[in-house]
């Protein structure tokens, strides 16, 4: 049997140009499924109060999940509370302070069934109680860690641009990941 090369080349050349024609499909995919063209409304709503239980982290955000995932197992395992809230409250901005400067907060949020249970917590973790507040907020898909660029890219600068045009200060950033699989955006409204 001959091999007639024409063929061959042609073969090699559809299988290339398939591959090329799927891999920015794969992309915008991917891309979509992580929230990217989620059409992300910008709110003003009361939201809390929140216990929280956390840890200061100082150095790049990217490392709070790991507080958020360390003090999940800490109140499961030692405590047997089950939360169903991730945050973290992010003070620097990443544009002007240096990574290994950055500061925030990272942990849980209480439900409200295990409020009663704060007296037996308390020394043993770190708590906040922040009140109900009227916050700037905006909400996105959490799928992947491209749901969190996603923020980054497309929230961040919306929910900054909403707060200048109406005159409010620039203040810490809150994100809270729910178990809907959803990652809020809060800016406290100050004036």
């Amino acid at each position: 049997m001959c091999i007639n090369p024409f063929h061959m080349k042609r073969k090699i050349g559809v299988s290339i140009i398939i591959f090329v024609l799927t891999i920015p499909t794969l992309l915008v995919l991917a891309l979509a499924w992580s929230g990217f063209f989620s059409n992300s409304e910008i709110h003003e709503k009361t939201m809390g109060p929140f216990i929280l239980v956390y840890e200061e982290h100082t150095g790049p955000y990217k490392g709070t999940a790991k507080v958020m995932d360390r003090i999940y197992e800490r109140l499961k395992e030692e405590d047997n509370i089950e939360t169903f809230r991730g945050f973290g409250i992010y003070y620097d901005d990443p544009k002007t302070t240096p990574e290994a400067e950055l500061r925030s907060i990272a942990g849980c949020i209480l439900e409200p069934a295990d409020t009663a249970r704060i007296k037996t917590l308390q020394g043993k973790y770190t708590l906040m109680e922040i009140p109900e507040k009227l916050y700037v907020t905006s909400e996105i898909p959490f799928r992947s860690q491209l749901s969190v660029f996603a923020g980054i890219v497309k929230v961040y600068p919306a929910l900054k641009k909403y707060m200048k045009d109406k005159g409010y200060a620039q203040v810490p950033a809150m994100e809270i990941y729910d178990s809907n699989k959803t990652i809020i955006y809060l800016f406290e409204v100050v004036k």
